[in-house]
């Protein structure tokens, strides 16, 4: 088939420079998504997810030690 090409054909320097821009470019657009603030963000949400996990296991616990509660039952 025109335009594949063997292990054993060489690009031309512009055609290799060319080749090497669109991967450097596709492999910026998948590391955008961690550049140094937003992987800050990312971090800040995981532990204010984990501090809301740990508590809700705190409350659950205390809640769990102490008696339920009866409720008066109506004569009627």
């Amino acid at each position: 088939m025109p335009g594949l090409m063997d292990e054993n054909d060489e690009l031309k320097p512009s055609e290799a420079a060319r080749d090497r821009r669109r991967d450097r470019d596709a492999e910026a657009r998948a590391r955008a998504g961690m550049q140094t603030g937003l992987a800050k963000q990312f971090k800040q949400v995981l532990d204010v997810q984990r501090r809301r996990g740990e508590n809700a296991e705190r409350l659950l616990e205390e809640r769990a030690d102490e008696p339920k509660p009866t409720r008066a039952r109506r004569k009627g």
